[in-house]
């Protein structure tokens, strides 16, 4: 199988991460009934996106992405890489203890979802002397497209699945971003699967191809958020991501807090998307909000 052109993004970097985990949590959360039937392979009609999270120590979820169907919940704990202050498998026992405290009489299922390609040795499984856990393991680099490039809210995680070219890989997602008939949504999708893209893939590579593909203006990746984040047109990026991630989990925006958001700087856009999981209500926001006031 042939390498594709890897990023020259270090894998280390915490902005990125955030960014991306975000990004899928958010897609996740937008795209419920098909998110289900790819990753847990379950066929579902009504899901709900539940907004309540964990707050137990000494592991908290603050990112657990849960949706709920019938007699079912959904987690999914989407992750660039296996750096974890917590082991991961521990963490997935402890979510799921707390998910099945709060709903005694439903059934758990849950999905470790491996962004970034590793050579590490991936465990579904908790196992100690007295307890064994087991849950879902995706690893996205084994991942078949053709399934997730059928629905168009999916396409930018198709970019970081199985392929013997990368460059042909995008280029078929970029060709399918064109056909969108929504410009917002093309615009929002092709900026998506620019910053998944980037966990994988050079930065020329993407912007040549996605450029070719789509003829669209916009070029947003992870690595740009974080090299030229001063960058005006990427802050505004970041800005548009975050609005639209804040609006899913807790319901539109006003005008004037939307307002808020795009007066924020860079730093300040960076530390709202590490915190955007954190927070719960909308007086949340505005109480974070306006501690960033007095922080210029």
């Amino acid at each position: 199988m042939k390498r594709a052109r890897q990023s020259t993004q270090q894998p280390g970097s915490e902005k990125a991460r955030v960014a991306s985990d975000n990004l899928c949590k958010m897609l996740a959360e937008q795209f419920p009934v098909e998110f289900i039937q790819w990753a847990f392979e379950a066929q579902v009609r009504n899901v709900k996106v539940l907004k309540t999270e964990l707050s137990r120590e000494p592991i908290r979820a603050d990112s657990a992405t849960q949706l709920i169907a019938s007699q079912d919940i959904f987690h999914a704990e989407f992750q660039t890489n296996l750096q974890s202050r917590i082991p991961l498998p521990l963490r997935m026992l402890d979510y799921y203890v707390g998910f099945k405290r709060n709903n005694l009489h439903k059934r758990i299922h849950q999905a470790l979802i491996i962004l970034k390609e590793t050579p590490e040795f991936v465990p579904d499984y908790f196992a100690d002397e007295q307890t064994y856990h087991k849950f879902r393991v995706i690893k996205m680099w084994e991942q078949d497209p053709q399934r997730l490039m059928q629905h168009d809210g999916w396409l930018p995680l198709a970019v970081l699945c199985r392929t013997e070219s990368g460059a042909v890989l995008l280029k078929a997602v970029a060709q399918k971003i064109a056909h969108i008939k929504s410009r917002e949504q093309r615009r929002e999708t092709l900026s998506a699967s620019q910053l998944l893209a980037g966990l994988r893939y050079d930065r020329d590579l993407i912007q040549k191809l996605f450029k070719e593909g789509t003829m669209l203006e916009e070029s947003v990746i992870a690595q740009d958020w974080i090299a030229r984040g001063k960058q005006q047109g990427l802050q505004q990026g970041e800005t548009k991501v975050l609005v639209k991630l804040l609006g899913i989990r807790l319901g539109q925006l006003s005008p004037k807090v939307c307002k808020q958001i795009e007066t924020l700087t860079i730093e300040q856009l960076d530390n709202l998307a590490q915190a955007v999981f954190d927070i719960k209500t909308k007086g949340d926001l505005s109480k974070w909000l306006k501690a960033q006031t007095g922080s210029r």
